[in-house]
């Protein structure tokens, strides 16, 4: 029989899963940054330390606080690397031919966005929108509809809840214009300041519930190593990248440095 010390005290502060992985100049304009593996959050400093010749040692004041998220990327979109590193690198975007879509269904449930399938690929709102009923009855915009864009550079459309046209739960169609990327370079060298970035890392329980760590002033750390995988291998190109977080002094004491949300274990 094992003799057990204790027990569990609080399961639901027991975490499991990994995190969805945001970065941005601001908490309002973050970018998913994908699939990613290794996420990793730390937190360091040091403790100055006196030590006087006639009595025991004192400890002073916190020095050095960081906090640092590493993770390896495998979606190398260009634009989020240059978003990533924080100004020190140039993007230049070729735009292609306008396309056409038309009847594109969406499910627009009470006031929530919804994306469109596809974007511009300078992240603007898309163009030629036409919003119908299932019926093919006109819909009119801030009406019945709204049309957003949010932070990855995707449009969305939402319901208004007064409409009379498009009701709760109803399927939409849409068509639009959108003008995709035909290539996109990133270049780098001679830009020397690196502007901070706040990164937040959400794990998300199967209740819907969170637990977020955000970083609120976070910079690059090193160069890109680009470590081509063989054609027959198994794993992708994966670039590491260290975003490392200082303390940032407009904000109030104590909370300069970074926020952990917790809905999981309220």
């Amino acid at each position: 029989m094992v003799n057990y010390q204790t027990t569990v005290q609080k399961p639901t502060a027991i975490r499991f899963g990994s995190a969805k992985l945001e970065v941005g100049d601001d908490v309002g304009s973050l970018t998913n940054l994908g699939v990613a593996t290794g996420i990793i959050f730390t937190e360091e400093f040091e403790v100055v330390v006196f030590s006087p010749d006639n009595g025991p040692e004192i400890n002073g004041p916190v020095k050095n606080h960081t906090a640092t998220v590493k993770f390896d990327m495998w979606e190398v979109d260009l634009e989020n690397l240059h978003m990533i590193r924080g100004g020190i690198d140039l993007i230049t975007v070729v735009a292609g031919d306008p396309v056409s879509v038309e009847n594109e269904p969406h499910t627009l449930t009470g006031t929530g966005l919804v994306r469109l399938n596809y974007k511009n690929g300078d992240g603007s709102e898309v163009g030629s929108i036409v919003v119908t009923d299932a019926s093919s009855n006109a819909a009119v915009r801030n009406t019945d509809y709204v049309i957003a864009v949010d932070a990855s550079g995707f449009t969305c459309i939402g319901r208004v809840a007064a409409s009379t046209v498009i009701t709760s739960g109803e399927g939409a169609l849409v068509d639009y214009s959108y003008t995709p990327n035909t290539s996109v370079t990133f270049s780098s060298g001679g830009l020397n300041t690196i502007s901070p970035r706040v990164v937040r890392l959400t794990n998300t329980n199967a209740a819907g519930e969170e637990f977020r760590i955000t970083v609120y002033a976070a910079k690059n750390q090193g160069g890109i190593e680009l470590a081509l995988p063989a054609d027959d291998g198994d794993e992708p190109l994966k670039p590491n990248i260290e975003l490392r977080g200082i303390v940032d002094p407009t904000r109030t004491a104590g909370d300069q440095l970074f926020e952990i949300y917790d809905e999981q274990n309220a």
